[in-house]
């Protein structure tokens, strides 16, 4: 049996972050500076995607985000599974099943403050910013 390599990923909310329209569940206006610094982000760290917003439910995830300006070479590798208990809940269960070496959360929803070392919360309307950029590029280099 193979070990399963270990990776680094971002844990990525979509309202808030990349969808900062309110009252859009459409998913057909993205935040394009928001698109920009997500891809800067991952191709910059080398780091993975999994979705942790509740759109996964909704929708076929990895198309919209590739469709919104995910760079085709970025791997959107899965999501968090439902857990009755909230997000932090879903994070920490996808993180027991799976060999995460590092991981960055970036979600505007408030987390407790033990993932506070591993989370960027962008302010809903603006979503992920060039100082929310920096911010998780610190934040990474500090893990």
């Amino acid at each position: 049996m193979r070990k399963k390599e270990s990776i680094n990923i971002i844990f990525l909310d979509f309202d808030g972050v990349i969808n900062t329209k309110e009252d859009d569940y459409t998913g057909k206006e993205v935040n394009n500076d928001a698109i920009y610094y997500i891809n800067k982000l991952c191709l910059e760290t080398g780091f993975k995607i999994v979705v942790c917003s509740s759109w996964r439910h909704r929708m076929n995830y990895k198309d919209f985000l590739y469709n919104a300006g995910i760079r085709p070479e970025i791997e959107i590798i899965g999501k968090t599974e439902y857990n009755p208990y909230g997000r932090e809940a879903e994070i920490k269960d996808y993180l027991k099943e799976n060999k995460v070496d590092k991981y960055i959360i970036i979600d505007d929803s408030y987390l407790s403050s033990d993932m506070k070392d591993h989370h960027v919360q962008p302010a809903s309307r603006l979503g992920f910013t060039q100082n929310k950029f920096e911010e998780a590029m610190k934040k990474i280099s500090q893990l």
